[in-house]
C-alpha cells in the first residue's frame, strides 16, 4: 500500500476522477460537470494505490485561516474496510499539517461518521442534506 499526490489534469487524476465516479456519484445518478472538474485545479488530491492499481483518493481544498476541507473520499469497494481509508487520511492530514494547515474539516456520509470519529474527527452542527442523502459537518485540529 502507498500514499500518492496526484496531479491534476494527469492520467491518475483521470483514474480518481473514474474511481470517485464509480464509487460516489454513479450510485446517484450523478456525474461530475465541467464546472466540478474546473474548480478542482487548485485543489490538493491524494490517493492509495496497491501494486501500482489507485484503490483510493482524496482531494483538499483550501479554505481561509489555514484550514482544508477534504472531500470526494472514495475507496474502491473491494479495498474498504481494511484500514486503506484511514492510512490515506492519516497521510494526506500528515503531509498538509506539515505544509501549514491547522484544522481540517468535511462533509460525511451520515453512514461514515464513525469512521471519521475514530480518526478524531467531532461533529459540527446538525446533519444536512447534500446531494440528497444525509450528511454531517465535522472538524478535526491539526495535531490531534
Amino acid at each position: 500500500m502507498e500514499f500518492v499526490t496526484i496531479q491534476w489534469c494527469t492520467p491518475l487524476y483521470q483514474e480518481a476522477l473514474d474511481l470517485r465516479h464509480e464509487v460516489l456519484r454513479k450510485p446517484l445518478g450523478i456525474s461530475f460537470s465541467p464546472e466540478d472538474l474546473d474548480a478542482e485545479h487548485s485543489d490538493r488530491h491524494f490517493g492509495v494505490t496497491v501494486d501500482g492499481t489507485l484503490v483510493a483518493t482524496l482531494s483538499a481544498r483550501p479554505l481561509d485561516g489555514g484550514e482544508v476541507k477534504f472531500r470526494q473520499m472514495a475507496v474502491a469497494p473491494e479495498h474498504q474496510n481494511k484500514g486503506v481509508g484511514a492510512f490515506l487520511m492519516r497521510n494526506a492530514e500528515g503531509l498538509l499539517e506539515d505544509s501549514g494547515v491547522s484544522s481540517f474539516r468535511l462533509h460525511a456520509r451520515v453512514d461514515a461518521t464513525g469512521f471519521y470519529q475514530k480518526l478524531g474527527y467531532q461533529n459540527v452542527d446538525a446533519p444536512f442534506v447534500e446531494v440528497g442523502i444525509p450528511h454531517q459537518a465535522m472538524q478535526k485540529h491539526a495535531g490531534t
